[in-house]
């Protein structure tokens, strides 16, 4: 998969270790998560790996992971107060500097550097974790998706302000310079990075009827009823237990349809264009 969306880099590593090396990162988030009383489940695909595969999606390359707010900011306080013995593992998180254009946070193994994608830009990008805060949305599902929309014209704002080396790499010259004068009448990209978050936060988790991952999810249908996280199952992937969602079957048939069904073989193809490889 990750040979196919990039030309060929020495030394690359094969899908399966690419896997193995992002497994390891999520051993450790476990390991901290439960001695921290730090709340987290799998999400996204990895959710669909987690009951469907009992690990990995064979395809996939790539490990998320969602926590409420609370939680999620107890992580990162976490590992900003242990970041000497938590090495090699940083948690990179955008916070609109020039070159790291997302807003959650991205545990990375500095082991290993990725070749294309960001790891051109971002020197401590390797192998890797996501890490999603899911957020308070409101009491009725009309509230929550206005609340949404307002939180991912936010997002553009910050991606537009930011005018982002990754996303002008497709973009001939007038198009960046028409971005460039765009991102300077937006002002700083910190700004907005900073717009989302407090927007994103302005309800609260354990108190909102439904919820969702506001300050970096652009699918509006993917607001849940917050009833679905009221409690975690463990559950088997790969060589080791992680929490899911008490309402995990109906998340995923929300957002997928028959989860349980393979998808058309065409279409078992990853969804990164980077290689990774050992420093």
């Amino acid at each position: 998969m990750l040979q196919e969306q990039v030309p060929c880099v020495e030394g690359e590593l094969s899908l399966r270790e690419v896997q193995l090396a992002s497994l390891a990162i999520l051993k450790r988030i476990d390991a901290i998560c439960r001695a921290e009383g730090i709340r987290y489940w799998v999400m996204y695909g990895t959710l669909i790996g987690a009951i469907r595969h009992h690990g990995f999606i064979p395809w996939d390359d790539d490990l998320d992971i969602a926590m409420p707010r609370p939680d999620y900011e107890r992580f990162l306080a976490y590992f900003a107060e242990h970041s000497d013995e938590l090495r090699p593992l940083v948690a990179l998180r955008g916070d609109g500097s020039p070159t790291l254009p997302f807003l959650i946070t991205r545990v990375s193994d500095t082991t290993y550097r990725m070749v294309g994608e960001y790891g051109d830009e971002v020197p401590d990008l390797g192998a890797f974790v996501d890490v999603y805060p899911m957020d308070g949305a409101g009491d009725t599902l009309e509230g929550a998706r206005k609340h949404k929309v307002e939180c991912m014209k936010a997002s553009h704002k910050y991606l537009q302000a930011g005018d982002f080396s990754y996303n002008n790499r497709e973009n001939g010259a007038l198009k960046r310079t028409f971005k460039k004068i765009h991102s300077t009448m937006l002002g700083d990209a910190s700004k907005w990075a900073n717009r989302v978050v407090e927007m994103s936060k302005k309800l609260s988790f354990d108190e909102s009827t439904f919820v969702a991952c506001l300050e970096w999810d652009w699918a509006l249908e993917e607001i849940y009823p917050s009833k679905l996280f009221s409690k975690v199952d463990d559950v088997t992937f790969e060589d080791m237990k992680v929490s899911v969602p008490v309402g995990y079957d109906e998340i995923l048939t929300a957002d997928y349809g028959d989860y349980m069904q393979l998808p058309p073989e065409p279409e078992r193809v990853g969804h990164h264009f980077y290689a990774i490889v050992r420093r």
